[in-house]
């Protein structure tokens, strides 16, 4: 097997070589080259392709931020990673356009090679030309949560406590207030009533309450009324409901519960893409949203005829960036991408966010997403999907204007064709 190619820069020898002693165990899989300045880097990629490079931001001579700016410029599919404990997360994501990823220092060996695999495994719809190009377009992208960037430090701690965790969160009202009204609303589908956040992250478990948060956070960040075609509570319900859909069918299928809690992940976050799209280019989206009013949908494919690329990638742009799990990322950059896939995560991402568009219809001209029966035949299969639908039938009825009991439902979303 090829080894994957990976080059880590940083001016201080200490940190080079406590990067190498802790990727030791990943010799036989990766070839590693370390190097001490931005120019280094440069020389040594002009000599070899590197599939990933992993630079520290604050350096003298040319900085992180000038290094992956050129990296990007020159050679636009190596992934690009920042690796720094100098400087905000939020100031990064608004100097540099150029990054897939930021980790945060001290950081494990553990943690570090996984995000550097989950980049890996999400390469191809991080490094989409048409998306990193839309990207470079925006002012800003949003930047992440203070609350957010304070869970992830705790979880850093060789002790993490969830009563510390919860605190936090309860210090900032406002935020508690939202996500104990949502996980207590019909769209989560709970069995019992949740009134502190400490129990709704027993219940939940922490990597629901994290994308509870940056949803929450995305969602309040824009302009309700920016399009008139489109009304993001709507789509703030849409979220909630494939986010809950996805959980049943992974529960249906007794999933392992790290893959339900990143069905339910997935599904919460998979449109928030959108919001980006909305919020940085509102008279292009109007087009998008009336090609779709006056042509039939679905929005994707208007969205990538318009943009080039869709909301789907967008969202996994950010996500990734953000450093959300590959499955995560994977999910949400490939819940519109038609194409054979074993991955299980994304494609009940694909099935619950169908389900939803075939059992909510908001109007006549609304765009029902079908679901293609060859992308993965064995998980879409007629006996399948109707399980899945009588299973979610049976535990969530609790819901308005929600009915997947109709007997066309089955014929409907499936597209043999």
């Amino acid at each position: 097997m090829k080894k994957i190619r990976l080059l880590f820069v940083d001016d201080e020898s200490n940190v080079l070589a406590a990067l190498r002693r802790m990727l030791r165990n990943k010799r036989d899989h990766w070839d590693m080259v370390l190097v001490n300045s931005g120019q280094a880097a440069l020389d040594t990629l002009e000599e070899s392709r590197f599939d990933v490079i992993v630079s520290d931001i604050k350096m003298p001579g040319m900085d992180g931020a000038e290094l992956l700016t050129r990296v990007k410029d020159f050679y636009p599919g190596t992934i690009r990673i920042a690796l720094s404990g100098q400087v905000d997360l939020n100031e990064v994501i608004r100097s540099i356009r150029s990054v897939h990823q930021y980790i945060s220092k001290p950081c494990t060996a553990e943690a570090l090679i996984a995000r550097i695999e989950g980049a890996l495994l999400s390469k191809e719809v991080l490094t989409d030309p048409e998306m990193l190009k839309l990207v470079t377009e925006i002012d800003a992208l949003p930047v992440i949560p203070k609350i957010f960037q304070e869970i992830q430090a705790e979880l850093a701690k060789p002790e993490p406590s969830i009563e510390r965790i919860a605190d936090s969160i309860t210090q900032d009202v406002g935020l508690m207030a939202k996500i104990l009204k949502l996980v207590n609303s019909p769209f989560f589908g709970l069995p019992t009533h949740i009134d502190s956040m400490h129990k709704a992250i027993t219940m939940l478990g922490l990597d629901t309450i994290k994308a509870l948060i940056l949803s929450t956070h995305l969602f309040t960040a824009y302009d309700g009324n920016a399009l008139s075609g489109l009304k993001l509570n709507m789509l703030w319900e849409h979220c909630f409901r494939v986010a809950n859909i996805a959980r049943l069918i992974a529960e249906c299928d007794k999933a392992d519960k790290n893959v339900i809690v990143n069905c339910r992940m997935a599904g919460l976050l998979h449109d928030v893409g959108k919001l980006i799209l909305i919020n940085s280019f509102p008279e292009q989206y109007i087009r998008v949203l009336a090609s779709a009013r006056e042509n039939g949908g679905p929005v994707c494919r208007i969205e990538r005829e318009v943009f080039g690329t869709t909301h789907a990638e967008m969202g996994a742009f950010l996500m990734g960036l953000w450093g959300m799990s590959h499955e995560v990322v994977h999910a949400i950059g490939y819940h519109h991408d038609h194409r054979p896939s074993n991955e299980y995560i994304p494609n009940v991402v694909t099935a619950a966010n169908s389900i939803d568009h075939h059992c909510v219809v908001f109007h006549k001209d609304y765009s029902r997403i079908r679901i293609r029966e060859d992308i993965a035949p064995q998980l879409f299969e007629e006996k399948r999907l109707h399980k899945w639908l009588n299973y979610i039938y049976d535990h969530w009825q609790d819901i308005d204007d929600f009915n997947c009991a109709d007997e066309n439902l089955l014929n409907n979303i499936l597209d043999r064709g």
